[in-house]
C-alpha cells in the first residue's frame, strides 16, 4: 500500500490521458454529449409548449372544472415524474461510475456492458445521494461551515455505493477514508472547481452553447474525482 497520496495535478492529467486515449474517447464523449443533448430537448419542448398553451388558463380550468381533482393529479402528476427524474439522474451517476472504475482498471469495454450493472445499484446510489444531501442540508442550515464539512466528509459515498460490495457502507466508508485528511480532500475538490466549475459559468455568461460544449468534458473531471478516490482508498490506513 501506498504511503502518499499523489499530487491531484497528477492525477488530473491522468484523467484527461485515460478520457482522450484511443480506447476511451468515444465513450466519454457520448457520456458527456448525451446529457446535453437531452437537456436542449427537453428546454425545446418546455418552449414549444409555452408558446401554445396559456399554463395559468389550463391550471385555473383544472381547478374549476374537476372541483380540485385536477390540481391533486397535477401535483401527483409532479411528483411521479420527480422520481422518475431522480432515478434517471442515478442510473446515469452510477453508470459514470462503474464506467470510470473500469477506465481506472484499463479494461473498458463497450458502454452498454455497464447498463446492467449500473441498473442493479441505481436505489442504493440515490439512497445514498438523499441521505449526504439530507445531512449536508441540515449542516448549512446550522451554519454555513458544518455544512461544509459534511459534504467534504461524505464526498466518496456515492462512489462507494455505485463500486464497491453492497455490505459496504458507503457513509461510514466515506468518513473513514477522509479521516486524518479533511484539508488534502478540499483542496482537490477545490482544484475541481477552478478548472471545471468556475470555466462553465464564464463560459455559460458567454454564451449557453458554448457553456454546453465545456459540460461535454464533466466525465473527463468525475474520472479525475474518481481516481482521488481510489487513490485515497489505496492510502486508506496511512495518515498523511
Amino acid at each position: 500500500m501506498k504511503t502518499t497520496l499523489t499530487s491531484p495535478l497528477t492525477l488530473l492529467k491522468q484523467a484527461w490521458s485515460l478520457a482522450l486515449s484511443r480506447q476511451n474517447i468515444i465513450s466519454f464523449l457520448i457520456l458527456g454529449a448525451v446529457p446535453q443533448l437531452l437537456f436542449f430537448a427537453f428546454s425545446a419542448l418546455i418552449a414549444l409548449a409555452s408558446g401554445t398553451t396559456d399554463f395559468e388558463t389550463t391550471i385555473s380550468d383544472l381547478f374549476t372544472n374537476s372541483g380540485g381533482w385536477g390540481i391533486v393529479g397535477l401535483v401527483l402528476a409532479g411528483l411521479i415524474g420527480l422520481v422518475i427524474i431522480s432515478l434517471i439522474s442515478a442510473w446515469y451517476t452510477a453508470l459514470l461510475y462503474t464506467v470510470y472504475q473500469a477506465t481506472a482498471a484499463g479494461t473498458i469495454e463497450k458502454l452498454t456492458t455497464y447498463v446492467r450493472p449500473a441498473k442493479a445499484v441505481t436505489v442504493h446510489v440515490l439512497v445514498t445521494y438523499m441521505t449526504v444531501g439530507l445531512f449536508t442540508s441540515l449542516g448549512f442550515l446550522l451554519f454555513i461551515i458544518p455544512g461544509i464539512i459534511i459534504a467534504v466528509r461524505y464526498m466518496f459515498a456515492p462512489m462507494i455505493a455505485a463500486v464497491e460490495d453492497r455490505t459496504t457502507k458507503p457513509i461510514d466508508e466515506s468518513k473513514r477514508l477522509v479521516k486524518g485528511r479533511f484539508w488534502k480532500l478540499a483542496g482537490r475538490g477545490l482544484l475541481m472547481i477552478v478548472c471545471y466549475n468556475i470555466p462553465l459559468s464564464i463560459f455559460q455568461a458567454i454564451h449557453p452553447v458554448l457553456g454546453s460544449a465545456w459540460a461535454v468534458t464533466s466525465p473527463i473531471f468525475g474520472l479525475y474525482f474518481f481516481l482521488v478516490y481510489r487513490d485515497f482508498k489505496n492510502t486508506a490506513l496511512v495518515t498523511t
